[in-house]
């Protein structure tokens, strides 16, 4: 009995260490933990192009758009990665005839700084810009408004802008491109 006994347990040891290498064999082919400290170099970004402005409501007396190039900025931007970045356009004028007429003076729009503006980076290259509802001091008009845009791959930025400086009882539209 004691020779089976001897047997016995030769044979659970061989089974246990089995198991226990196998055990730790496993652990070599496991991934290591994420740590979460994947981290990204953000930057401010230049888009130089033109806008162009209209105002649709009296679009049809004004002698067309109003158009300007310049150059919008985004502040802690990384194409890749989707985000919160800060928008800005330089200031501009809408000097059409027909608004200096019925204002008695040239609209002067103040550069732009829109912060928060959520940045949605695309799988293949690119994202979408949006942000529905800004409200911030543009020049000497508290101005209200919303934006959307887009930028491709390659890195070519289209946006639209629509807002309403001051008092103003009509939307402005801007399209940078």
């Amino acid at each position: 009995m004691y020779k089976g006994r001897t047997i016995f347990n030769l044979f659970w040891a061989l089974c246990l260490g089995m198991v226990l290498v196998s055990c730790t064999q496993d652990n070599v082919h496991m991934p290591e933990a994420d740590t979460g400290t994947e981290t990204w170099e953000t930057y401010t970004q230049e888009f130089p192009g033109r806008l162009s402005t209209t105002v649709p409501v009296v679009q049809e007396h004004l002698q067309g758009p109003v158009e300007k190039d310049m150059t919008v900025r985004l502040k802690d931007f990384h194409i890749g990665h989707s985000g919160h970045v800060t928008l800005t356009t330089e200031a501009f004028d809408v000097d059409d005839p027909f608004v200096s007429n019925l204002l008695g003076k040239d609209i002067r729009i103040g550069a732009m700084e829109i912060p928060q503006v959520e940045y949605a980076a695309y799988p293949s290259g690119g994202g979408h810009l949006k942000k529905d509802a800004f409200d911030i001091q543009a020049g000497e008009y508290r101005t209200r408004g919303s934006l959307f845009g887009e930028i491709t791959k390659d890195g070519a930025l289209t946006l639209t802008l629509t807002y309403r400086p001051g008092t103003m009882p009509f939307d402005i539209v801007s399209e940078f491109k």
